[in-house]
């Protein structure tokens, strides 16, 4: 019902509204040939760089867009046969004051001055390479994709900055082999260059993006002049050698703690063709990959971890976009992992080996856009046979299959089209031995937005297919299992006002989670949005935005209802750089929760509940910065309160080194949730059991890094996380979806389901790139994990208690070296 009154405002104002969201007119400048190789030491000798015009006036993005750049900049662009050149001179009538603070590679703005420039080599207006360097040398590379920036992408390429009296200067050099572009006689290219000066927070472009305006590189510039250039061979290598030595206390007879590992390997690139690049990694090695921050998880659903993998991580936004590919599934966790505990308890064998991840062979991407806009991406990934060991009594061994040998495919194809549009299809497919079963999932996305980029209609729709996974009636494997999904949007993207409404089926059969990730299944949401916001100063704030939102879900199948929410959120930005935002949301009626029990069709009735939350962050200019927040989330019923604060100071010591400790606590009074029936004892099969329990979290973590240069430095990543949940009460959920009370005060009985949860993770790096594409890195990490029904009140003597589990540390060495075939041809020529 209210999407009826909610319709009315927003598609009347679809008729008063015009189209103010046009972009600015392109500027134009040129790239001019050059004989003459430019020298990168910071200084623009003018009888190289003057024969080029300069891009001038730079407008601002941030504050007060539109405004003239309140610093002179010029930009000059030249090119030979092998690359292009960049040459920029920052004017600062206050140089002393450009700000310079060290970061690692890709650190993107940190708390210094920022030149860059955004190459879209195939004018399409949606995608681009971009390359940075701060007033410090720090480099920064990303790919830009219709709005998504992947910033793990890693390009080859020089640069050199240096400071004088009149501001500070840039010099590049970007090879062809660092980007692709068409194969034509004569291109023009779409560009914009960026300028950050930091100490009054100005972003600023050359050619002027509207912030009102959806989009990025479709407000770019345009860079004509280019003649005869053609793409290089494009053949690199990377190999390398790595050793680890692993120390774990098991303390067992015949076993040492020590053990070590060489390993050695390499990444591949070769340009297939001027559009399209082949990526391998053969025999790879992830040991040094950052630690996931584990958790406990005591909901239905599966904890999704962030990608730390480079190859999984570096140029797959391609594969990314449908939201069908979880890299994380590729070397995961063994589909039989726990059936091998299982499978040895049974047989009176202890396991000598049970493997928590597959090994995976090798993995290779081909990636890459057309002259017409088609982009193409094949990915492809092989793990081995992976097995258990179990050991009987006479000590005889055998081995249990816990993975089979897995094919794990993606192929995209992805069109552009005006008006940032475009038509995306997708398909991921799970191919397995051993006659375990396969799975497949075709996916199709649209966007089509109007000629002032002001609306835009969105949506697609996913097809799954799994074979030989589930069962019939019958107990017998089925030959096929059909699922889909669709959504769509329409939208206001571009003005002060903003709305849209959407909806979202999920089948009951729907399932993607072979390599996808879906939370759950067979739900259909309804929502609306209206946002408003201020893009320049008004009152007291530099920009303002506002949403309110209203949501309704239901399941798919039976139709039933789930809930229905409003919402909203109102984030200021002060005069002084200083960030404040929060959030609301209450939920007026019972919700029909039919995940939390387990045990489909069975339903808990979620209680009406309100919750809001505050959050400020200072300005990361000043040497002490600080971000905090605090939240609290209420329902009256079963009087349920939970309550959140989080504090993180940041200090900057000086240029090189840097702190920031986060500390986040989390307390839950009367948390209701499922309980495992072999976690109590004794068992009533007929009886779905729920707890009430206190939950407290407290996470502090402390990272730095200390930057020697550029190129060099040591960084830290350490982690506490101790959760525990206490139980007072048990309950039997009923039919109707309230709870029956079984246990009314805590007693023994429910002291053994408590859980006492640790981790700890300790992350030491030092990273040297002693060569452009080559690294050597050091890492020592450190983890443990401790889990017990010990409910431990003392924070000092549940930290006390944890470090004194077995601890892992591993200590590792690798050295990467990048092998341009340019390179080598241009010596042995020589």
């Amino acid at each position: 019902m209210f999407f009826k009154y909610l319709a009315l405002p927003l598609f009347c104002s679809l008729y008063f509204t015009t189209a103010f969201a046009k972009p600015n007119p392109a500027k134009v400048t040129e790239a001019v040939r050059t004989q003459a190789v430019p020298v990168l030491d910071g200084h623009l000798e003018p009888e190289v760089w003057s024969r080029a015009p300069a891009a001038t006036n730079f407008v601002r993005f941030d504050p007060h867009n539109g405004k003239p750049s309140a610093q002179q900049t010029e930009v000059y662009v030249l090119y030979d046969n092998q690359a292009i050149y960049i040459g920029a001179q920052l004017h600062d009538t206050a140089p002393d004051s450009v700000l310079t603070q060290l970061g690692q590679r890709d650190s993107g703005e940190t708390n210094a001055d920022l030149f860059g420039v955004y190459l879209d080599t195939y004018n399409d207006k949606q995608n681009a390479f971009a390359f940075l360097v701060s007033a410090a040398g720090v480099q920064t590379d990303i790919k830009l994709s219709q709005g998504r920036e992947d910033k793990n992408w890693d390009a080859v390429w020089s640069s050199k900055v240096k400071r004088h009296e009149q501001g500070w200067t840039v010099e590049m050099r970007i090879p062809y082999a660092a980007v692709r572009f068409p194969k034509s006689d004569v291109q023009a290219w779409g560009v914009n260059f960026m300028r950050v000066i930091r100490r009054t927070r100005e972003k600023s472009y050359w050619n002027h993006v509207d912030n009102a305006v959806e989009g990025f590189m479709n407000q770019a510039g345009q860079l004509a002049g280019f003649k005869g250039i053609e793409s290089p061979v494009r053949l690199q290598f990377m190999p390398y050698v790595s050793g680890y030595i692993n120390h774990y206390p098991h303390n067992l007879e015949g076993r040492s703690n020590y053990s070590h590992a060489f390993n050695g390997g390499m990444d591949v690139k070769y340009g297939i063709n001027d559009a399209f690049t082949l990526d391998m990694t053969l025999v790879p090695d992830f040991g040094q990959t950052q630690s996931d921050n584990q958790v406990l998880n005591l909901s239905p659903f599966e904890v999704k971890f962030d990608e730390n993998r480079q190859f999984f991580t570096e140029g797959t936004e391609l594969f990314n976009k449908a939201g069908l590919f979880y890299s994380r599934r590729i070397g995961s966790t063994p589909l039989l992992y726990l059936s091998a505990v299982a499978s040895a308890n049974s047989n009176n064998e202890k396991l000598l080996e049970n493997p928590a991840t597959s090994a995976l062979v090798n993995a290779a991407k081909v990636s890459g856009r057309t002259l017409k806009g088609l982009g193409i991406g094949i990915f492809n990934a092989v793990t081995r046979n992976m097995f258990a060991v179990a050991e009987d009594s006479t000590g005889a061994t055998r081995k249990i299959l816990t993975d089979p040998a897995t094919n794990y495919n993606v192929f995209v194809l992805d069109q552009t089209l005006p008006h940032n549009s475009f038509i995306t299809f997708t398909n991921t497919n799970v191919s397995r031995s051993k006659n375990f079963y396969d799975a497949n999932v075709s996916g199709l996305q649209v966007r089509f937005a109007d000629r002032s980029n002001t609306f835009a209609l969105s949506g697609g729709g996913n097809l799954s297919q799994l074979y030989g996974k589930d069962t019939n009636r019958d107990g017998k494997p089925e030959q096929l299992t059909l699922g889909h999904q669709y959504k769509v949007t329409l939208a206001k993207v571009s003005g002060n006002l903003l709305y849209s409404l959407s909806h979202n089926t999920e089948s009951d059969t729907y399932d993607i989670n072979d390599l996808g990730y879906l939370q759950n299944n067979n739900e259909m949401t309804s929502s609306a949005q209206v946002n408003y916001n201020f893009y320049q100063p008004v009152w007291k704030f530099l920009s303002w935005s506002n949403r309110l939102s209203v949501n309704h879900s239901m399941l798919y199948a039976p139709r039933k209802f789930i809930s229905y929410t409003f919402g909203g959120s109102s984030s200021v930005r002060l005069r002084n750089f200083t960030s404040v935002w929060m959030n609301w949301a209450v939920r007026p009626e019972d919700s029909h929760d039919y995940f939390e029990a387990r045990s489909f069709p069975k339903v808990y009735l979620r209680p009406p509940a309100f919750d809001g939350n505050l959050n400020i962050s200072s300005d990361y200019r000043k040497r002490l910065a600080l971000d905090a927040s605090t939240g609290l989330w209420r329902s009256s019923k079963y009087n349920q309160t939970s309550m959140w604060w989080g504090f993180s100071p940041r200090l900057r010591v000086n240029d090189k080194l840097m702190l920031i400790n986060s500390n986040d606590f989390k307390i839950e009074e009367n948390n209701i949730g499922y309980v495992r029936p072999d976690r109590y004892y004794p068992v009533s099969p007929d009886k779905t059991y729920f707890g009430d329990r206190l939950v407290t979290t407290l996470t502090t973590t402390l990272s730095g890094s200390y930057i020697f240069s550029e190129n060099a430095g040591i960084t830290l990543n350490m982690r506490h996380y101790w959760s525990r949940a206490a139980y007072d009460k048990l309950y039997n959920l009923l039919q109707d979806g309230s709870l029956e009370t079984l246990v009314s005060q805590r007693d023994e009985t429910l002291a053994n389901l408590d859980i006492n949860y640790n981790t700890f993770n300790i992350d030491l790096v030092y990273a040297w790139r002693f060569a452009p594409g080559s690294e050597l890195r050091v890492v020592w990490k450190n983890a443990l994990q401790d889990k017990t029904n010990e409910i431990r009140p003392s924070y000092f003597d549940n930290f006390s208690r944890t470090i004194q589990t077995p601890q892992n540390n591993n200590f590792s060495v690798k050295l990467l070296y990048f092998i341009d075939y340019i390179a080598i041809k241009r010596v042995l020529s020589a």
